[in-house]
């Protein structure tokens, strides 16, 4: 028997065991139903809305405490409802387009020459040029497939003839590009707030808060660039302020947009959704009318993509949505809060098992429905352990940035590998020890809140107190109240030497007026009038009697 065929039989050996399973496991009990129904979405190739559409409808049959199953989406109908309202959802599909505008026209290569003249004259010089023009381009497009292919497209070679060996080339632009997602303006700096609205943050605060991990992030490869340029003793571009300045006007007018966009939304010019609407102006007028490198009729075809994408995308929202709505209907989060506290744990240990979940998580899922999925189950844990919701947005993407490099499920390596027109284990090899860079700069942003949520505060001039503090050590419950009852008023009565055991001590409403109407007899007769005896006390006075006592007709 050839190898193939045995390569085939056991596939097949293996096919039938896993169907077997799935057809056992129904019986066995709810738990084992649900996962059954995943093995066979899985098998069947479903794609992700409609799998996580049919898990939630399963939960919501199988796992309501009330059993009245699809009864409770009636809520999730109103949420959906307030979502659709909600403004900033705009902006995604806007920038979204934006930067499918910008990728087919000619700001990638302009970026490119600008960072080439700057700083290619350093050790490694062309190589951290490659990292600046992706931090660019990332500012422009917050799209990381996007940027490996604008970028990568044009520095994969150029690397390579200049001395650079293969694997760091590809390695360094699908790592590189990947930072679309980290430098506003980003997608998923957008519907994170959306997502946890709980926290009610600004998408303009979030924004400012990824400056920080980006420049990180992006330094610490450009750090490495530097490190293997002095090691491979790599050509250098000599330095020219002509040609500095040509590069500078051939791309002023792509510098210029991150520029405007963020400028204006930090100087409260426009909302995060006017400067959606602004950049997709932008892109059209810069591609079409001044580089020419876009037809005015080709922008409808890129409209048609564009619309395609935001529609598998919304369908996932809306179906990860209702998942969001079953954990809150059976207190998950609230569950997870409380088993995370029993356990005791410094926000030091915690945020490190979160980063190893999320870094998991990331291997497995694309950050958009990761963000969905596990943001309602985990902002609610972090913000018990003290962690600033911001931060736990920036830490969120971060982790989820470095899943986009990892198999099976790593976009930027399917990319990369139909751009380079390698194999993917070649990529997975290329990007191996960048991750390792890249998981350095995760502890960095994880254990320096400054260098995230300070920062933001300080661009957004925010006073930094608004922001929540870590705790020094584990959360404690609340001291348990003690154990003798609270004194009563009669005791505190006593303890302060008013004696409340004589009758008559506290006087009625009737008594009091009784007395009022004494002393103003007392103070209009003569002084050395016997003053009335006062009424007997059976009855209370009718407004007549009232009246008639205050002298009044």
């Amino acid at each position: 028997m050839t190898g193939e065929a045995q390569t085939n039989r056991r596939k097949t050996s293996a096919f039938v065991v896993l169907a077997l399973g799935i057809l056992v496991m129904p019986w066995l009990g709810p738990g084992p139903l649900l996962a059954a129904l995943v093995l066979a979405a899985a098998l069947l190739g479903m794609p992700l809305f409609a799998l996580v559409g049919s898990v939630t409808i399963a939960c919501f049959l199988l796992f309501t405490q009330d059993k009245e199953g699809l009864e409770d989406l009636v809520n999730l109908v109103e949420r959906i409802n307030e979502l659709s309202d909600t403004e900033n959802l705009l902006a995604v599909p806007l920038f979204m387009l934006s930067g499918s505008i910008m990728a087919r026209g000619e700001i990638s290569s302009r970026l490119i020459d600008f960072s080439k003249a700057m700083i290619g004259w350093m050790p490694g010089g062309l190589a951290v040029s490659a990292v600046v023009a992706c931090m660019l381009f990332a500012a422009i497009s917050g799209s990381s497939p996007a940027t490996v292919v604008a970028i990568g497209a044009f520095m994969g070679p150029n690397l390579i003839k200049n001395g650079y060996k293969e694997e760091f080339a590809h390695g360094l632009l699908t790592s590189s590009g990947s930072l679309g997602i980290l430098i506003p303006p980003s997608i998923p700096m957008i519907l994170y707030p959306l997502i946890n609205q709980r926290a009610g943050i600004e998408t303009s605060r979030l924004f400012a808060a990824g400056f920080g991990p980006g420049l990180v992030i992006g330094g610490i490869l450009a750090g490495y660039c530097v490190y293997r340029g002095i090691v491979g003793n790599s050509k250098r571009q000599p330095f020219s302020g002509k040609v500095l300045r040509e590069s500078f006007v051939d791309g002023f007018w792509s510098l210029l947009f991150p520029l405007l966009i963020l400028g204006g939304i930090y100087t409260g010019f426009f909302t995060v959704v006017e400067a959606s609407g602004i950049s997709v102006v932008y892109a059209i007028v810069v591609e079409v009318y001044i580089h020419r490198a876009l037809e005015l009729k080709q922008v409808p075809k890129i409209v048609q993509e564009t619309g395609v994408i935001l529609g598998s995308l919304l369908v996932i929202m809306v179906a990860a949505l209702a998942f969001s709505e079953f954990l809150h209907i059976e207190h998950v989060p609230d569950a997870a809060v409380e088993w995370i506290q029993s356990l005791n744990l410094s926000p030091l240990a915690f945020l490190l098992i979160l980063n190893l979940l999320l870094l998991v998580v990331g291997t497995l899922m694309d950050i958009l429905s990761a963000m969905f999925l596990f943001v309602p189950l985990l902002a609610p844990i972090a913000e018990s352990m003290g962690v600033d919701p911001m931060h736990f947005g920036i830490i969120f993407i971060v982790n989820l940035e470095i899943g986009y490099l990892t198999p099976p499920v790593g976009l930027n390596l399917f990319v990369s590998s139909t751009l380079f027109n390698k194999p993917l284990g070649h990529m997975i090899r290329a990007v191996a020890p960048f991750i390792g860079l890249m998981f350095i700069g995760l502890m960095l942003i994880t254990y320096f809140p400054a260098l995230s949520v300070g920062l933001g505060n300080i661009i957004t001039g925010d006073d930094a107190t608004e922001t929540v503090t870590p705790p020094t050590g584990p959360t404690e419950p609340l001291p348990d109240p003690p154990d003798e009852d609270m004194p009563s008023l009669e005791d505190m009565m006593d303890e302060a030497g008013i004696d409340d055991g004589a009758e008559g001590d506290v006087q009625s409403m009737e008594e009091m007026m009784m007395e009022l109407e004494q002393m103003d007899d007392e103070g209009d007769g003569d002084p050395g009038a016997e003053a009335p005896p006062p009424e007997e006390p059976d009855r209370v006075m009718t407004m007549e009697e009232m009246m008639e006592a205050a002298g009044m007709e």
